[in-house]
This record gives C-alpha cells, structure tokens and sequence, in this order.
C-alpha cells in the first residue's frame, strides 16, 4: 500500500492545504453512508497532488469547507469519476463548484468508452489494471478504517492522473476536448439545478397529474421530507413516490379511502398516517386556482413516446459509428425536445439541446432531415452495434 498522510484535526487541514497550496491538480473521491438516513454523511475524502495521496477524516476534522474552497481555485485542476455526489458536498458547503472539472467518467464518453462507466471497467479500459472492489459496502462511518479500507479508498485516486492524461490525449487527437469542456460546463449547471430546484417536480410519475393533482403532490412531498428530516430518517421510509402519485390522483381527504390503500394500512404507524395525510391532501385541494403550479417546462408539451424512442434509436446507431458514447450524445428528453419541436408543440422559450453546441457541431442538420422525411432508414444486422443505415 503506498505511504499516505491522514488528517484528523483542523489544524493538521489547514497545514496540509497551506502545503498544496502550489498544487496545479487534485484528484479526489469520498466516501459516504445514506443508509436509512435522511442526510447523506460524508465520512472520508481521500485526493492525490503532486505531494502524495491524503486522507481526511471529516467526522474527526469537522468543518470541511477549506478542503471545498481550495478546490474551486480556477487555476487547479479537478479530477474526479462520476463527480455528481462529490459535488454536491461541495455546493452545500460553500454554493460554488471547481471551473476546472474534469469527470473521467464523462470524458470517456467523448472518446468511445460505454457511459456511464465504472472506475473499474475504465481503469480496466484505459491502463489495463484490474482494481478490486471488495469494500463497496463497508461501513465508511465505523472507525479505526481498517487497512483494507484504507486500501480501498486509496486505489480511488491513485490512478486518476494516469486516466486523465490517457483521456485528454484521445480527446485532443479526436478533435473534442472542447466538445468535453462545454458539456463539463451543462454538466455542472445541471447538477446546481438539481441541488436548488423544485425537487419535487422530478418525482416519477408526475406527468400523469393535472394541475390540482401537482398542488396535491407538492404538499405532500414537502410534508415527506420535513418529516424525515424531524426523523432523520431516509424520505422514502417515509412515503414512497409511487405512493404520492396514487395520493395525488385520488384526491381524497377521505380516512377510510386511504386506509384501503395497501401502502398504508399495512404500516405499523398507518394511525397516524390516517390523521395526518387529510390534513396534507386538503391543502393542495383548497388551494386557489390561480395559485396552482404550472406543469414544470419538461412535462409542458406532449410526450410522444413512440416517435421519442424511434428516433433516440437512430442518435444511438450514430453515436456508436461516431465513436461516442450513445447516451453522452442524446437522452430520451432530447429525442423528445426534438420531436416537440418538429410538431410546433416545443415551447418558444426552448431550444433542443440536438440543435445547439457540440450535438450540432456533430449532427448537423440531420435531426431536422430525419423527422422531414428527407433520410430513410435500413437495417445492416452485419453490424450489430450499429444496425441503423439512413440513406
């Protein structure tokens, strides 16, 4: 196991930050536990400079925020796999994310490499190394770590300047190191939208709502997660999202009614359930009508769910002749942007994400042809990966 410093105290942060202070690169990763918890808990955070390998204990060491801030230095270089979680630290700690990301996992997706993509398929991938990963479920909070946790977080980063180098020399040969860093920019611009926004509004299922069904479901998702805060308790123990989807359509403050669904009777706890969810329900039905949320701006025009797939189907097949990870190129939400868009239902306001930046750099005008007609489309099962010929 290679040598390592391990900072337990803040003093020994702030020297350790004082001595990196020259540092051009961090690569780091955390470990954490959300287990039947409301709060996620941040209980180790390993990273490699040009100084070495560290670890940091921040249930011994408390306030992390000088370790977040020294990674939004514009001039350093962040390296992390599959970043969103570490981020998310991050911005709670100090409402601000690194200008110089660098996701390998999303990287890999420019130059060929399946997305999203374990480190161990891309440690594998990209440097041949065959990383164990027998600690995934350990108990991150339990302390002394033992060695082989220890082990474990370190095999984390050591290898991520050796990926990264090997990463940005096939993007820059490739042509796309630019198309990298402006999706790094969309990347992290959703990830604060998902960190501040309407969390509510991305519950599954939300679309089959009216207007008066979304007033419903707010309520009772923000009565959830008080909740489970009071409790400190995971939200879902508390109320599944399945569950305020069937609540928000029934649109009853009716005791007996909500008692004879299974979700809840079968509870231990469905007493209270059964005096408290009228009391959520009926605010979102006495709520005034000009008062009622608005459709959030994905569900505000029609799904076209067979035209969507069908022509996610054909970005797919071009992805993969592109060399490009097909779900880096285009979602589900973008084949329906697109079709809204061609049918006139696409809201003013928006622009498909196939029609701008990189995506139009690589595809050209070929959505718009593809959804006029212009292009047909055949099989070549020769080529299995990429079955899909426009002609």
């Amino acid at each position: 196991m290679s040598s390592y410093r391990f900072i337990r105290a803040q003093s020994d942060l702030s020297d350790y930050l004082e001595s990196i202070r020259d540092a051009k690169r961090i690569d780091f990763d955390t470990e954490f536990i959300t287990d039947s918890r409301y709060r996620t808990i941040l209980c180790l955070v390993q990273a490699v400079t040009e100084y070495g390998p560290i670890l940091i204990d921040p249930l011994a060491v408390g306030d992390m925020t000088p370790f977040w801030n020294r990674l939004c230095d514009p001039q350093t270089l962040v390296t992390a796999h599959s970043a969103r979680s570490e981020m998310e630290f991050c911005y709670k700690a100090i409402h601000r994310l690194p200008e110089n990301l660098f996701d390998i996992q999303l990287a890999a997706g420019f130059v060929g490499i399946d997305y999203p993509s374990s480190l161990k398929k891309l440690l594998n991938d990209t440097l041949h190394i065959n990383l164990p990963k027998a600690e995934t479920r350990t108990d991150w909070q339990a302390r002394p770590l033992s060695i082989l946790q220890i082990e474990y977080a370190l095999n984390d980063v050591l290898y991520l300047t050796r990926v990264t180098d090997k990463l940005q020399t096939r993007l820059e040969k490739m042509g796309r190191y630019a198309w990298f860093k402006e999706e790094t920019r969309d990347y992290l611009a959703r990830m604060v939208n998902s960190f501040t926004g309407s969390k509510w509004q991305r519950i599954p299922g939300i679309s089959k709502l009216d207007r008066r069904g979304l007033a419903i479901a707010r309520e009772l998702w923000h009565w959830r997660e008080e909740k489970a805060r009071q409790d400190r308790r995971n939200s879902f123990q508390i109320l599944r999202n399945d569950v305020i989807i069937e609540l928000a359509k029934l649109k009853t403050t009716d005791p007996n009614r909500l008692g004879e669904l299974r979700s809840i009777h079968r509870r231990s706890d469905s007493a209270m359930y059964l005096e408290e969810l009228p009391r959520i329900v009926e605010l979102g039905l006495t709520l005034p009508e000009s008062e009622l949320p608005d459709f959030p701006p994905g569900l505000s025009y029609p799904n076209y769910p067979i035209a969507s797939s069908w022509l996610l189907s054909i970005l797919h097949s071009e992805a993969k002749k592109a060399s490009m990870a097909p779900s880096v190129l285009a979602s589900l939400q973008d084949a329906r942007e697109m079709i809204a868009y061609s049918a006139g239902t696409l809201p003013e306001n928006v622009t498909p994400r196939l029609l701008t930046g990189w995506r139009r750099e690589l595809l050209g005008s070929l959505p718009e042809e593809i959804l006029a007609g212009k292009r047909s489309v055949s099989f070549d099962l020769e080529h299995p990966e990429s079955p899909l010929r426009l002609n």
